[in-house]
């Protein structure tokens, strides 16, 4: 059985609290989205991106560990290789040949079990290219391109594997460096709007429409925390006040959130993810429903005029395909 660490990639704990009062703490878990698309030799590129589609362009699996590849077609049709200095979807981290586990005569593995294999063995491709650094609750996911059925017949049986940063929608936001240079830190910038779909997190979106959270800030635990990991108890007593600082300073005042309705919280930061170097969370405002079955709907900036809702948000209905570029950044 896989570990929970192969089986989930989990979120950093947000903690909603008022400003000046503790009144709880909520757990908000985001979407992670594993994405697939098809490989295993030249040919026309599968439109819907599901397991079993025709084969995807040479470059998608004639690429090394530690280069980038992207493109700008919903179907990846237009895929390339580019620096890993550029804009980029996807980092290649390695194959991993699972012959030993499939035979000749093995049938194509469903949805279902291709999930499960890129958890298992794409999560130790992409941990040893990281040296052992691989932030399981952090921005980025691990992807993999498949072999499709045609090229499983034909005894193809690599994955691909790689890591990208989907948001919950599945759609993926552009990556600048790599990954093994950067803080993994699940963070957005200050001024960023998450949207959202009934009452969970979604995709960024503008500050005027219909939102989950307002960013305020981002702060380095590093700065406060030199001597090992804190626990959620030291970082909660930190960011409580340092979190009540920053949005005052964001918002233009110290009252100015609380008038208009909205909440102050934070995340923690999960010791797994400080013990392989990660060190920057969110300070947020937002607003739980009365029920408190999640996040209400909250229109405009704290900047601005706010509207907060009473019943959770519509749900966003209109499918998306699986690795299609976003539109917005992250």
């Amino acid at each position: 059985m896989p570990s929970n660490r192969s089986t989930q990639r989990k979120q950093n704990t947000s903690r909603i609290v008022l400003i000046a009062a503790a009144v709880g703490a909520l757990v908000f878990l985001g979407a992670s989205v594993l994405l697939n698309w098809p490989t295993g030799g030249s040919g026309s590129v599968g439109g819907s991106g599901k397991f079993g589609s025709a084969p995807a362009p040479d470059v998608a699996f004639e690429a090394k560990a530690g280069e980038c590849l992207t493109w700008a077609e919903p179907d990846a049709s237009d895929i390339r290789k580019v620096t890993c200095a550029e804009p980029h979807l996807f980092e290649v981290t390695g194959p991993f040949d699972l012959k030993a586990e499939f035979p000749p005569q093995a049938p194509y593995p469903n949805a279902e079990q291709w999930q499960e294999l890129k958890q298992q063995r794409c999560i130790e491709v992409t941990d040893q290219y990281l040296q052992g650094e691989f932030d399981p609750n952090g921005r980025f996911s691990i992807g993999a391109f498949t072999p499709s059925r045609e090229n499983w017949q034909d005894g193809d049986r690599t994955l691909h594997c790689g890591l990208q940063e989907p948001g919950p929608s599945g759609k993926l936001y552009p990556i600048k460096g790599e990954a093994r240079e950067m803080d993994q830190s699940n963070v957005y910038p200050a001024g960023r709007c998450l949207g959202i779909s009934g009452t969970r997190i979604w995709d960024p979106v503008a500050c005027s429409k219909q939102h989950s959270v307002e960013i305020t800030a981002v702060v380095n635990l590093a700065e406060q925390f030199q001597e090992g990991y804190p626990s959620e108890e030291d970082q909660d007593g930190f960011l409580a006040t340092k979190c009540a600082e920053l949005t005052a300073g964001y918002a233009g005042g110290p009252a100015v959130a609380k008038d208009k309705g909205l909440i102050v919280f934070w995340d923690t930061m999960p010791e797994e993810s400080w013990n392989v170097g990660s060190r920057q969370v969110n300070c947020k405002l937002g607003v739980p429903l009365p029920d408190g079955s999640g996040l209400a709907p909250v229109t405009g900036s704290v900047k601005g005029e706010v509207k907060v809702g009473e019943r959770p948000a519509a749900e966003h209905s209109t499918p998306t395909q699986p690795g299609a570029p976003a539109t917005r950044p992250r």
